[in-house]
This record gives C-alpha cells, structure tokens and sequence, in this order.
C-alpha cells in the first residue's frame, strides 16, 4: 500500500463533491440560492410606467411665471418644489411595490439546470438585503433559460394585464439568453464527462491504494484525471465567458428599462476549484507513476546482481 495515493483520491472526491453540487444548486428553493450562475433584478422594471412630475410641474412653473410675474412665480416654484418631494417620496413606494403590482418576481436565478425566483427582503432598495425563493422550475438536462417568456406569462396574470412591449422591453435581452443556452448546451456534455471520469477515478485510485507500486494503474488513473480536468476546465471557462457576456449584455440593453444582471461569484469559485483539484491529482499520479518506474528498475537490478552472484558461487564450486 502506498498511502500517497491517497492524496489524487481525495482531491478527486472533492472536485467530484464540488461539481455535482454546482450541477444540482437550486434544485429546490433555498438549496444553495447564492450558489447561481447570473442574478436578473427585476424589482424596477416596468418603472418607465411611473409617470414623473418634472416635465408637468416645469411646465407650470413657466406659465404661472409667465402670467402673474416673479413674486407668484416664486411663490409656485417653492409649493411645486414641495410637491415634487411628497411625489418623489410616493414615486419611491411605488417603485418598491412595481414588482407586485405587475405581477412578477423581483428576482430570478440561473441555475445549471433550472431557474428560481422570489422577492427581496425586507426590501428591495434595503441596505442588507437577503432572498426570499418562492419558487423553482423542473430540473431538466440541457435547460434552456426562457425569460420573455416566463415574464410575460406573468405579466398576463398581474393586476394590469401588460406584456413586454409595453415597457419597451428589447429583443437584445431574449437573443443574448438564446446564445447563452447553446453555449451551456455543449457545457453540460462536458461537465457530465468531468464528473464521470472524477468519478470512475475514485474508484480507480482504491484499487491503486491497494496494489502498490502498479505503473499500470497509475498510468490508468492519470488517464482518468486528465480526461476529468480537461472537461472541468473547459466547463469553467466557457461558463466563465457566457456569464460575462450574458450580465454585460443584459445591463447594456436593459437597465434603462430597469432590469440588472449579476454575476454569481460563489458559483464561478466552486467551478474553478474542481479542475484545480483534478489537475493536482493528475500531478499525483504522474510522480506515482515514475516511482513505480525506479522502484521496477531497482528490482531487476538487484535481481541481475543476485543471479550473478549466484552463477559466480556455483562456477567456483
């Protein structure tokens, strides 16, 4: 037994604990919220219905100055600049209801396989906010994240009977989604590769615990980690690059309308951490291996010696 083959195991079985965990987060509402792909804030969006006092209160300011003079223009500027405080201050409460109102989550999550939502708490515009989940989506292999839709479904129920042109809603948003899915699609093949030969190399490295010293499954268990590591690393970059393309886009054509995307930090760790773990593994094995190789040279050493020692003591006889 040799005990370091220990160590390529146990970075397998965290790397493989790591992936199936980024593989299954928010399988149910709460299970690992934090641990998302991308954040969709939606607790603004639609605030383009909310009609604005400035532009008609401006407006009334210049007639009344134009009609009763200075001193009465004075006079309705202070009691407008009055009012546009007490309407900014409901301007507010309604922006922090709009969600409600319209009928639609202020969150959603992207998930590898599904997709949560639910409200902010206490608020959404409070200092140290936390997520309420009120729902998850089926769990389904390859899913592909649909927001239009999903969004305007709930529009249809809210309590103004809306849809997403009427908040200007772009297409940019749906075709930047669409891409991401294709983009995950070939994701998932390969992170189920990844997680497979981690795996299959779990099992492999006991069987190496027990029988030392053997190249060949050490050869094997490199085999298995390579293919592993290669699959994960891949996985993390293409995921890398959509998140970052998906929240640039998003913001980019969407926070005028109020809609904001953020990037699930935790979830990229956890990601980047089980190729780590597998490249040190394969490392493991590959050291394993080239001592198998001395320990093999040493023994047909010392028996090439022993034999020729042992025909030296038989010819002297």
């Amino acid at each position: 037994m040799r005990f370091s083959a220990l160590i390529p195991v146990a970075c397998a079985m965290v790397a493989f604990v790591l992936s199936m965990l980024a593989l299954f987060a928010g399988n149910k509402p709460g299970f690992m919220e934090d641990y998302n792909i991308m954040t969709l804030n939606t607790s603004t969006l639609g605030h383009v219905l909310v009609p604005t006092p400035t532009s008609s209160s401006s407006s009334s300011a210049s007639s009344t100055s134009s009609s009763l003079g200075s001193f009465i223009s004075s006079l309705a500027q202070n009691i407008t600049n009055s009012i546009e405080g007490e309407l900014a201050s409901i301007e507010g409460d309604i922006a922090d209801k709009l969600a409600q109102t319209l009928g639609i989550s202020q969150w959603y999550s992207l998930h590898f396989m599904d997709m949560c939502q639910g409200s902010y708490a206490p608020n959404a515009t409070a200092k140290h906010v936390h997520k309420n989940t009120t729902e998850c989506s089926n769990q389904t292999a390859m899913y592909h994240f649909n927001l239009t839709q999903t969004l305007n479904d709930q529009l249809h129920r809210g309590g103004l009977n809306l849809n997403l042109s009427d908040i200007n809603w772009p297409s940019e948003i749906q075709d930047s989604i669409d891409a991401a899915n294709t983009a995950m699609d070939a994701t998932f093949i390969l992170f189920m590769i990844g997680i497979g030969a981690a795996g299959v190399s779990i099992l492999a490295g006991l069987v190496a615990f027990l029988v030392s010293g053997s190249r060949l499954l050490a050869f094997g268990n490199w085999g298995l980690t390579t293919i592993s590591f290669t699959a994960l690393l891949i996985t993390a970059i293409i995921l890398t690059v959509v998140q970052g393309k998906f929240v640039h886009a998003i913001n980019k054509n969407g926070n005028d309308i109020g809609i904001y995307a953020y990037r699930g930090t935790k979830y990229l760790i956890i990601t980047w951490i089980a190729p780590a773990l597998m490249f040190l593994a394969s490392l493991v094995w590959v050291f394993e291996f080239c001592i198998g190789r001395k320990q093999q040279k040493r023994e047909y050493t010392e028996k090439a010696s022993y034999t020729k020692r042992s025909k030296w003591s038989r010819s002297r006889i």
